[in-house]
């Protein structure tokens, strides 16, 4: 899966328990230690599960001009003596 994706989704868990300790008050028994396994899985699942993007191979925004390769360059990582 895409690191961006992975890394948004595990920001978002850790403002929410973080959010958690404001909003709960008193704090319950355990909530410390079992969010902050959560958040700690979300950030490992980061480090294990995420891709990182070749450069060049994401669909640029609208309006905007396409960075890196042009469309008729041979795909990322291809050896010189394979292109074209």
């Amino acid at each position: 899966m895409n690191r961006k994706y992975l890394s948004f989704i595990a920001l978002a868990i850790t403002i929410l328990y973080g959010a958690g300790f404001a909003a709960l008050d008193p704090t319950p028994n355990g909530y410390a230690a079992i969010g902050g396994a959560v958040v700690a899985l979300g950030w490992i699942s980061v480090g294990v599960f995420g891709k990182d993007v070749p450069p060049g191979s994401e669909q640029p925004a609208a309006g905007r001009p396409a960075s890196g390769q042009p469309n008729d360059a041979p795909p990322y990582g291809t050896p010189p003596e394979d292109q074209r």
